[in-house]
């Protein structure tokens, strides 16, 4: 009798831009005992624990607990299939699904081929701003599919809140789902994956899957990256500036003061102190929604932030964005977002 073949199961992390899956990723790398890879929707976008990272060749980081982490670069199934065929067999693999993309669109994938098997779809929600999200019209609908079919909620952040806000949070995800299990966390509190060691834990099924997992047509990215530093005043100044359809802008950010990490969400940013990286350059990632600014005019709003600003001329003698954009701005409580 032929042994049935093992299979590796899935996890796919998702959860809205600015809900902490990039500290919920480190976490399960810095915890975990098993060999792991992870697939992450761009290095920009995300930033594993420089003590973890023993080599980057820009596609792939070679952890040193024997994990990996890999870009999904042209098509989320061709980086599945190099993760697939690699010599040594993984033990399970964590999938990030887009901060506005539907989990589940990748899940499927792990339903219908044959060598994976679904362990779980976890879900993180912010709770200082998930009934915000649910009710805003520009965001709603992408915010309330994620948990259509979610096997764990993590309601993140919930150290910046009180027990009765964590508490509406929590009631505003049950509303959607009565039976999702829902477990409160902080970053000093954060549950292992569930599930590992089971045959399946999942209840939902897939019958078919094309390479579209990641869905983001009602959003559009912006990518910014300029070779030396910003000025760390003038780019207060400009995150200020930038507008309210910014969801998210996340990455490398040296500054006169030293390497940083910028971390926005909403109105809300910090900017940390980091060690110094082989790239020095400025990469920041950003996403927003389809009323989002031609780039040309939010690159100007961070170009005039750098230490050694770019020359920008036109027929008027310089490059003016939209007054609109620069109405004042009240920037949030300075407190860690990933």
């Amino acid at each position: 009798m032929t042994a049935k073949p093992m299979t590796i199961p899935v996890t796919v992390v998702g959860g809205f831009l600015g809900a902490g899956k990039t500290t919920y990723l480190n976490h399960l790398l810095r915890t975990g005992r098993s060999r792991t890879a992870v697939l992450v929707n761009d290095f920009g976008a995300v930033n594993i624990d420089a003590g973890l990272i023993a080599k980057h060749d820009g596609t792939t980081m070679t952890l040193t607990n024997g994990c990996v982490c890999c870009s999904i670069g042209g098509g989320f199934l061709d980086t599945l299939g190099r993760i697939l065929d690699d010599a040594i067999p993984f033990d399970h693999i964590i999938i990030e699904a887009s901060g506005v993309g539907d989990p589940w669109r990748i899940a499927e994938i792990a339903l219908v081929e044959p060598s994976l098997r679904l362990n779980a779809v976890v879900v993180l929600a912010d709770a200082t701003r998930i009934e915000t999200l649910l009710a805003d019209p520009r965001v709603g609908d992408t915010v309330r599919n994620q948990f259509d079919r979610a096997d764990l909620v993590l309601l993140t952040k919930t150290d910046l809140v009180g027990e009765s806000a964590t508490r509406a949070a929590a009631a505003a995800i049950a509303a959607l789902r009565d039976s999702v299990t829902i477990v409160a966390t902080s970053p000093q509190a954060m549950p292992d994956l569930p599930g590992i060691g089971k045959t399946s834990t999942s209840p939902f099924r897939a019958d078919a899957v094309a390479d579209t997992a990641i869905h983001e047509q009602l959003f559009k990215r912006w990518t910014f990256r300029r070779p030396g530093a910003f000025d760390r005043a003038r780019l207060e100044t400009a995150l200020h500036a930038l507008p309210p359809s910014l969801l998210r802008l996340k990455g490398a950010c040296p500054c006169d003061t030293g390497a940083l990490l910028l971390q926005m969400v909403g109105r809300d940013w910090s900017l940390t102190p980091v060690a110094e990286s082989k790239d020095h350059d400025i990469l920041l990632v950003g996403v927003g929604t389809v009323d989002l600014p031609d780039t040309t005019q939010l690159d100007a709003i961070l170009d005039r932030a750098l230490a050694a600003p770019l020359p920008f001329t036109n027929a008027h003698g310089g490059f003016q964005p939209p007054a609109a954009l620069f109405h004042p701005l009240q920037k949030g409580p300075p407190h860690a977002v990933e």
